[in-house]
Parts: structure tokens; sequence; C-alpha cells
């Protein structure tokens, strides 16, 4: 923990406390050291290392000062630090391409860090190890080896050529075809169709030496051509000495987009582009120099899943992400709410963050993505502790990653959208503010329901992993981890007789309502056995997702209820209890027709004294809680910069502004209609 504080402090920047900062901060009741302790042990150690080296080279310029840069500046500058940053690694012994070769994820889910700073370089160091290099490293064999290890030290770029301009989440039905030609052992690939050209490719359109790309693959048996399925190819895309595309191919970028614009999207036409034979990444299945094709599974559906089971990956990261996105602007609005004053009692203005409402408002999202970060958390370790065994037969915790990281990346990252607006909306005026960085938040935070899978669909995955459960559950057999709800069999509301503050208690009643909404959801696809695959896609908007909002909320408070079993400090814990039962109160507030069944309408209508009783007690504690997450202060901008000098730095940053004070060239239109034109 020492260590790790000190590598944060190191970006912390110049911290003089402002009177309000003082103030907030004296009214806690808790150990901020104790919490960070608890909750950064639930990190990465990577992830700290990250700061020391980022200390090292330059520190961190405040993000809310780059708006005049750009595109092709932010993209030279992603590109450049990716690489130093690396180095810088390399150079301290942190890491080594081999070190990130066995262990891409760890590596990867410790970059996250930079994302309290800069989106762009987060999301190219995710292209760069996460799609390109691991996608190497679990569908390639030894032959792939060097490829791997030259992506890994940086010394050749990357991309991933999976989505099409007319194919994303089907990936089993792209368009580029890649077909053997067994005379000169190359695979001729090409683009058949307008929607076959492969889209949105990050790292693409500028900066990628190679990519890898997913491709129907043909081959001729007994005189007729036959397609095997999607496979992936590594293919060099561009001529290392002068950078410009290799023959047969066209490459281009997607142009400006809603965010992330230092990040070169870009797509590219294949038109009888050739690659060597080995090329192929040939893990589960290989074409020999004479156009036999062999593989370990002789199952497409069960290839197709296992070449793409490594992808989850990324959908553990933005769990983790959209939960770290949404506490950071509830830090800058909750500090900007401890400064801020409007209205009051015989003309003394009160503190935003005096008022009920405006408490409602961030810290009850602050508790529910709190419970979100820790839920997160703890898929990531388990994602880890799984890789070696990632593909092994029978693995049954491959499943579970795949269907919870499907989940939860669906509904942290729905919440965080709503939560960013909502602390955009709370900072009034100044939070339209380019300074206060909810729009560059807000546009990256919007990426997570699309990319790594549409969410919606990716919920499919859930359900499907959720009906498996609780057949195995009606059968008396084991049922995997994170479900064991599924045993409860609750086929009808349960009576909740326990208190309402009670943690516990109430966890179980979350459990029985995951059991309830799972069975319910069965039973509504057995009413016409014959249409059940009909049946799930009428019930995707109703019983379907009923059921896997009921597992999320379950899975969260029950990471959270086990999290605060660590703490030792009791004043500590009492404070982290009440943020739990403020999020299980809301929740239950906010799911009336359950929970009103369940605890009674007396103790539902008890569930908003409490909410309120509890925003007040969390009251002074809370600017304090904002000092637990471990984010570099200087990313904050100044509304939320740890010292609460907010009008100070506000004003700062826009006279720094070029030309705000200046009289504008064009200045003389302003008169065109008034007497001085007439002159």
């Amino acid at each position: 923990y020492k260590k790790a504080l000190a590598r944060l402090n190191l970006l912390r920047g110049h911290v003089r406390m402002s009177n309000d900062a003082k103030r907030e901060r004296a009214t806690s009741t808790f150990s901020v050291e104790h919490a960070q302790k608890k909750l950064w042990n639930t990190y990465p150690e990577n992830y700290f290392e990250t700061f020391e080296c980022i200390s090292e080279l330059h520190g961190i310029e405040d993000p809310s000062l780059n708006f005049l840069e750009d595109k092709d500046s932010m993209r030279r500058y992603s590109n450049e630090f990716i690489v130093r940053l690396t180095n810088k690694m390399f150079e301290k012994g942190f890491t080594s391409p081999e070190k990130i070769a066995d262990n891409i994820d760890a590596f990867n889910l410790g970059m996250i860090s930079l994302m309290s700073f800069d989106y762009s370089v987060c999301t190219r160091y995710l292209v760069q190890f996460g799609l390109y290099c691991k996608t190497i490293k679990n569908l390639g064999t030894e032959r792939h080896h060097d490829a791997l290890i030259d992506g890994c030290a940086l010394r050749t770029l990357g991309s991933f050529c999976m989505t099409e301009l007319g194919h994303g989440s089907n990936v089993r039905g792209v368009e580029v075809t890649a077909e053997y030609d067994k005379e000169n052992q190359e695979f001729i690939i090409n683009s058949p169709t307008d929607t076959s050209m492969k889209f949105w490719i990050g790292a693409l359109a500028k900066s990628a030496h190679n990519t890898v790309v997913f491709a129907q693959l043909i081959l001729e048996e007994n005189g007729k051509k036959v397609n095997k399925g999607v496979h992936v190819f590594i293919c060099q895309i561009r001529d290392r000495s002068t950078h410009t595309p290799l023959p047969g191919l066209e490459i281009g970028d997607c142009g400006q987009k809603k965010g992330l614009n230092g990040v070169d999207n870009g797509w590219i036409l294949f038109k009888n582009f050739r690659i060597p034979r080995e090329n192929l990444l040939n893990r589960f299945g290989d074409v020999s120099p004479d156009g036999t094709y062999t593989t370990s599974i002789q199952n497409d559906g069960k290839r197709f899943a296992n070449s793409i089971a490594s992808l989850s990956g990324g959908r553990v990261a933005i769990t983790r992400m959209s939960a770290e996105l949404s506490l950071f602007s509830l830090i800058i609005a909750l500090r900007y709410a401890g400064v801020r004053r409007q209205f009051g009692p015989s003309g003394d203005e009160s503190l935003l963050l005096d008022y009920p409402l405006h408490q409602y408002r961030l810290i009850v999202p602050f508790a529910e993505h709190l419970l979100h970060l820790v839920g997160a958390n703890r898929l990531v370790k388990m994602w880890g502790d799984n890789l070696p065994r990632l593909l092994e037969e029978g693995n049954v915790i491959t499943e579970v990653c795949h269907a919870l990281s499907s989940n939860l990346k669906a509904f942290i990252g729905w919440s965080s959208q709503d939560t960013i607006q909502e602390c955009r909306k709370a900072c009034g005026g100044h939070g339209y503010s380019y300074y206060a960085l909810f729009e560059t938040t807000l546009n990256f935070n919007d990426l997570h329901a699309t990319w790594e899978g549409d969410s919606s669909v990716l919920l499919m995955q859930a359900q499907k992993f959720l009906l498996k459960g609780l057949t195995l559950a009606s059968k008396r057999q084991p049922v995997p981890e994170t479900t064991e709800f599924m045993a409860l069999g609750q086929h009808s509301v349960p009576k909740y007789e326990g208190s309402i503050e009670c943690i516990e208690g109430l966890s179980k009643l979350f459990a029985q309502r995951a059991s309830y909404f799972a069975i319910k959801a069965a039973k509504a696809l057995n009413v016409d056995p014959k249409n059940v695959e009909e049946e799930m896609l009428n019930l995707q908007p109703f019983e379907l997702r009923d059921m896997c909002k009921a597992y999320h909320d379950s899975y969260c408070i029950d990471s959270f209820r086990t999290f605060l079993t660590t703490f030792t400090c009791e004043k500590t814990k009492a404070v982290f209890q009440k943020l739990c039962l403020l999020h299980m109160h809301n929740t239950m507030l906010r799911n009336g027709a359950f929970f009103k069944a369940a605890i009674g309408e007396e103790n539902y209508e008890k569930l908003k004294k409490s909410i309120n009783s509890l925003l007040k007690e969390l009251r002074k504690e809370i600017i304090c809680l904002t000092d637990v997450l471990p984010f570099a202060n200087r990313g904050f901008g100044p509304l939320g910069n740890a010292d609460m000098q907010v009008y100070e730095r506000y004003i700062q940053n826009i006279k720094a502004a070029p030309s705000v004070t200046e009289r504008p060239e064009w200045w003389k239109l302003a008169y065109t209609n008034s007497e001085q034109a007439g002159k």
C-alpha cells in the first residue's frame, strides 16, 4: 500500500487545500488510509507501477487543457506515448516483452490506470496488446512466436480486423474471404462486397504495420470450393520502409468521431492480397501445403467459440473501466458541490452538497458504482486466475467469465452513461464546459455500449448461461460460481421477516429475487416448447432482461458483502456498510413490484426515510470517500481537483487559452448593420 500511495502521489501535483477542502475533510469519521488499503488490494500491482513510470517521463498534463489539439496531434501523441511508457517499464524491470507475452491480460488490466487522464492512450494499449498481441498468442502456435514478441516489444504496431461495414456482433457472418492457392502455398484475401470493408479498426488508419484479419477460409475439396468458417490470419499491411499500404490493399480513415479521436480508426479493402500459408493462426485449424484441412475440434461451433473465447478479456476490462469512469465523474461533481453555494436561508447561500436532492443525485450513484467497481475487480481476478486453463475442455469458469462479463458490461455501462450525464447536469452551466471533463468522459463511455459486443446482444449470452444453470439446479447438480442462488428454487416472491437494515438478510433476499426471476423467465419460455428460440427473442425486453438485472444486482451485492469482511477498522467498515445499505435500499425502491411484495408496504415506505437518513450520515464522509479511489489527482481538471480550489483553477485554465482576451480578426462583421458599417 505504501509503495502504491507513493507512486500515486508522484502524480498528485501541487495541492494547497482550500478552506472548503479543509472543512469538508474535517467532518469525516473513518480512516482514509484503511479504506485505501482494502480497496487498492483489489487492484493489480502494475496499475500503480504505471504511475511511477509516467512521473519519470513528464507527469500528467491537465486533460482539460487539450481541447485545442487537432486529431493528428492527438494520434501522434498516443503512438509516441505508448512507446515511451512501455520502454520505461522495460527499463525499470517492471516487465519485458516476454513477460507481457506470458500474461497479456495481467499487463493490460494494469494499464487501464491510464484511463484516468488519457482515454486515447489507454485504448491504444488495449488495441495493441489486448487485441492484436493476444489474438496471436491465443490462436497462433510456435511459428508465430516471433510476431508475438515483436508486438509485445512494440517493434510492430498492430490492429485487429474483425468488424466490417456490414457485420459487427455477428462475427460468423463476416464476408472477407481467404482462399487457399495450393500451387503457390498462399492465401488470397478479398473483400467481395462493399459491406465486407473492414471498418472501425483501431490504429489501422495511420499507425499499424500489421493486422490480424478474421475471414472465411475457402478451400478446394473434390473439385469444389468449401467454406471452413471464420479463421484468423496475420498480415503485414504496410511497407516498413515507406509506411505505405502494400499492393492489393486500400486503407483509409473512418473520419471524425464523437470522441476518442486520438485513436486512428480506419477501414481496409482487400483485392487479391496474398499472404504465406504460415500466416494462418493455426492453433485450432490448419491447412497443409497440399490444401488439406486439419483441426483438433471437429465441431464448427465449438471451434469458433474457442477462437473468440479470449476476447472476453476486453469485456472484463470494460466492466471496470465503466465503473471507474462513473466514479471519476462523481468525484468531480461531489468536490464541486462542496464548494458551490446557491440559495439558502436569510440570505446566506448553502452548499449544493447540503441539499438532500443533490445528495441523492450524487451520493446514491457513488454507492452504486463503488459496488460495481468491487464486483468488476472480483471478475478481473477470476479472469486472471483462470487464464492458464482458459480453453481447457469442460472449464466452467471460462463460461462464468464470459457470461458475467457480458452481463456486467451491459448494466454497468448503461448505468455509467446515465451517471456521467447526471454529474454534468449537477454542475450546472460549468458542467457544460470542456474544462469540467464530462464531455470527453461521456463520449468515451458511450463506446462501451457497442465495442467488444453490443451490450443488448451480449445479454443473450448471459441468459443462456443462467438458464443452463437453472437446469442444473433443477437436477440437483452443482451450479457454476456466482449462480449459487439457482439452488434456492424460488418459485414465488418470498416473505422477508428480517430488518431492512440487515445487510446479510437483504443479501439473501436479492439472491432469492435472482432465483425467482430466473424461474419466471424459464416458465415464460416453456409456454410454447416448440418455439423456444422465437420466444427468446420476444422476451428479451421483459422476463429475460429482468433475470439478467437480478443476477447483476445479486452478484455486485454479494461481492461487496465479501469485501466488507476484509475491514478491521470498525469505524471505516461502518461507513462502507452504509454505502452498501444505501445502494440496496435505492435498488429496492426502484424495483417496487418485487420488493413491496417481499418486505410489505410499511417497510417499503420506510426505505425512503432510510435513504434520507443514510444520505445525511454519509454527507460528512463523502469528500473523504472521494480520496479513496486510486486516481491521479492531476486528471480531475479544475472542478474536481482534491484541493477544491475550483474558481481559482477554473479562471487560470480559461485565461490560459490562446487569444481568449484578444479582439477577433473578424471584429468588423459585428458592425455590419450598425451606423459604423455605413461610415
